[in-house]
């Protein structure tokens, strides 16, 4: 097992995800991955995650190479998994698709599997706008009055919309949607990002 330190180079563009959830800046190495940094962030089956992580060896015709995965995720159930980011069009290229079984396997020995995602699953919409709206709200102020005052309402309510949040406490599209996306990104309040782009129709509830 070896760590792989990243460093800017003039071929390679570096990207930083300021992470709430895991109070950490991490360093990725390409827009893809930058994406994945989101639905981590967000996802309720990921527990905890990290980029870059300790790398290992695998053995592929006869020699022994070394690698690094793009992530390594603990899940929801305290499993761990290893992510790996590829562009879909590298996927079908003939050197990885025979390396990465090799890599798998190795993966496997260690108890934790390697996982393949393309930007099929990452870049999709509204799923990923959505997420990045949702870290554009998630700062870490303390909770505001119109904050508490709307997570009331929608454990009073049930299943509401931000317009009728608006009717109800006289305030703002505007505030209304910072407030709620500040609640969802914190995982107070929780919403189906999906099926739409988020919107005044949106609904929010608490479970």
């Amino acid at each position: 097992m070896y760590r792989r330190h990243l460093q800017h180079s003039r071929v390679k563009n570096l990207f930083k995800f300021a992470s709430a959830r895991m109070n950490t800046v991490f360093t990725v190495e390409s827009s893809l991955e930058f994406d994945t940094c989101f639905h981590l962030e967000f996802s309720p089956l990921v527990k905890t995650f990290e980029t870059q992580p300790e790398g290992f060896y695998y053995f592929f015709e006869g020699q022994k190479f070394s690698y690094t995965p793009d992530f390594r995720v603990i899940d929801c159930n305290s499993r761990p998994y290893f992510l790996e980011v590829k562009p879909s069009k590298r996927c079908a290229d003939s050197d990885f698709l025979l390396r990465f079984p090799a890599k798998q396997q190795a993966a496997f020995e260690l108890e934790c599997p390697l996982r393949l995602v393309t930007e099929k699953q990452i870049g999709i919409n509204p799923v990923l706008g959505n997420l990045k709206l949702l870290y554009r709200y998630s700062d870490f102020q303390s909770i505001t009055p119109l904050r508490m005052q709307l997570l009331e309402l929608v454990k009073k309510e049930g299943r509401v919309s931000l317009s009728h949040l608006c009717f109800l406490t006289g305030a703002s599209p505007g505030e209304v949607t910072a407030t709620a996306l500040y609640l969802i990104a914190r995982g107070l309040i929780k919403s189906n990002l999906t099926e739409q782009l988020f919107s005044m129709a949106t609904c929010v509830w608490v479970d």
